[in-house]
């Protein structure tokens, strides 16, 4: 059985429309599914939760949606190791199927998870809270500037509407030139596998990566990958706005860290306090400010269909 979930308002409704490919595909491929459509937000936790609660077996989900909608499934899943996730991707990012090539064709991507069937137990990151609350992510996770973005872009009319041409990616283009003038940049310090406290002053952000790409597209982490249990972070702080505007563009190729002040560092666990709290996300998914976060990879936390 392949419960197949639908994120319909993901990407330019590219993932309302893919609904009768997928359909087809599993009819003529003698696949036996269940389809569920999403009607408001927080659904595909929902239906994540009432799928996975109580299984003893192997459960295998199909997600057509984007990385927001990954992060969303990760949060009602009960035990992502007795998960096989498979991704059709419908999103205007598509940071996770950039990193493991999965096709944005539905019908090619329908040829990984149906046909070829080649299954990899990969890792997962966690965040928890001082609260002692927690969140999966796969693709990375952050605070300061990068989580800034993400918030703004939740929230942006501006991506909603070009998301309807195919054009969402742009927008944290344009969110991102406003935060980089206009972010807080508190001190603190991190620390890295119970290591020595290092001091950061003024940070513009921290990304803690699983995969290589987060943004729609920047390479934050060329190194990052998802079968070493650890993360890949990408530090900035005591760099001013303008240089780290000339610094971004880099970070499109994985050049970034060239810039002084922009720094790389690899760790099972991380620890981050700041003076004031930043907005922190989860494969771009924002809910909360925070001031305290430990930060650590999952090893071989799930299981993904891949090319």
């Amino acid at each position: 059985m392949i419960h197949v979930i639908i994120n319909t308002s993901s990407g330019s409704e590219k993932g309302c429309n893919s609904e009768k490919i997928i359909k087809n595909y599993l009819s003529d491929a003698g696949e036996e599914y269940r389809f569920y459509r999403t009607g408001k937000a927080g659904d595909i936790a929902d239906f994540a939760r009432s799928i996975t609660k109580g299984s003893d077996k192997m459960t295998h989900i199909m997600l057509a949606g984007g990385d927001g909608s990954i992060n969303e499934l990760l949060s009602g899943i009960e035990d992502t190791r007795k998960t096989v996730l498979s991704i059709i991707p419908t999103g205007s990012g598509n940071d996770f199927a950039r990193a493991v090539k999965i096709p944005h064709d539905i019908k090619k991507a329908l040829d990984i998870a149906v046909r070829r069937k080649r299954t990899k137990a990969i890792d997962l990151g966690e965040v928890r809270y001082e609260n002692g609350e927690t969140r999966k992510f796969l693709i990375s996770a952050g605070i300061g500037f990068d989580a800034a973005v993400c918030e703004e872009a939740l929230n942006s009319e501006t991506k909603k509407k070009l998301n309807k041409i195919g054009l969402g990616r742009l927008s944290y283009g344009v969110i991102a030139l406003r935060q980089i003038f206009g972010a807080l940049r508190p001190d603190g310090y991190i620390s890295f596998d119970g290591g020595e406290k290092i001091r950061i002053k003024r940070i513009l952000f921290a990304a803690f990566m699983n995969e290589p790409f987060e943004g729609g597209g920047f390479r934050f982490a060329p190194n990052a990958s998802h079968s070493d249990g650890k993360l890949d972070i990408c530090l900035a702080d005591r760099i001013s706005g303008f240089k780290f505007f000339i610094a971004l563009p880099f970070g499109l190729t994985g050049k970034h860290f060239i810039f002084k002040n922009v720094n790389e560092y690899h760790a099972e666990k991380i620890n981050i306090h700041l003076c004031y709290p930043l907005w922190v996300h989860t494969d771009g998914e924002v809910s909360k400010q925070a001031e305290d976060l430990e930060i650590r990879a999952l090893k071989s936390a799930i299981n993904i269909t891949l090319p």
